[in-house]
């Protein structure tokens, strides 16, 4: 297999080959190649929508003290800041944890609809059928990311990485797994 050279800074983690990670579905001989998830720059709806409630929760003192009296106001702004934390954190919580692996015998995607709901779907190298690549849009382009989608023979379930960085990457990666796979079967 080509070797796909690792990121030097890696800070967002959202492309990492031959990380030291392990999951609890993992066989014992598994070894985890590829993990991918949502490039961060996708993420920035949220964000600028927790600095406009910020934002707006700071534009709220300067008309509240007209209104309400310091206990009711202390009262808004914590009920506000925990809003505005929960919020930021339950996003960045379904980012994270919302991954893509690509592993020595299977390819796993997690999805993390919300907090109390998770999508795990996986299959085997063997049975993978056709993978697409999409790039699209000004951003994508420009910085390199786009979607993954990996389809199974059979009525198996498809797997979809939506947004990740490096999809030729990951395609290639795909591709040499399933070739040195047929390799050792012929």
């Amino acid at each position: 297999m080509d070797e796909i050279k690792k990121p030097k800074n890696n800070i967002s983690h959202s492309f990492m080959v031959s990380p030291d990670v392990c999951f609890n579905t993992q066989h014992d001989d598994e070894k985890v190649i590829l993990v991918v998830r949502q490039y961060p720059l996708t993420q920035l709806g949220w964000i600028i929508n927790a600095i406009l409630l910020l934002f707006l929760l700071v534009l709220l003192n300067f008309i509240l003290p007209f209104v309400l009296n310091l206990a009711q106001i202390t009262v808004v702004n914590l009920f506000g800041a925990s809003f505005i934390f929960g919020y930021v954190w339950t996003q960045f919580l379904l980012w994270y944890f919302t991954v893509g692996m690509v592993t020595s015998e299977r390819i796993i995607d997690l999805d993390f609809k919300n907090i109390i709901y998770k999508e795990f779907t996986a299959t085997t190298i063997e049975m993978v059928s056709d993978i697409t690549t999409k790039v699209g849009g000004f951003f994508g382009s420009l910085f390199h990311f786009g979607d993954v989608f990996v389809k199974t023979q059979g009525f198996e379930q498809n797997i979809e990485f939506h947004k990740i960085p490096n999809p030729a990457d990951v395609v290639k990666i795909i591709n040499s797994l399933m070739t040195d796979n047929n390799n050792t079967v012929n």
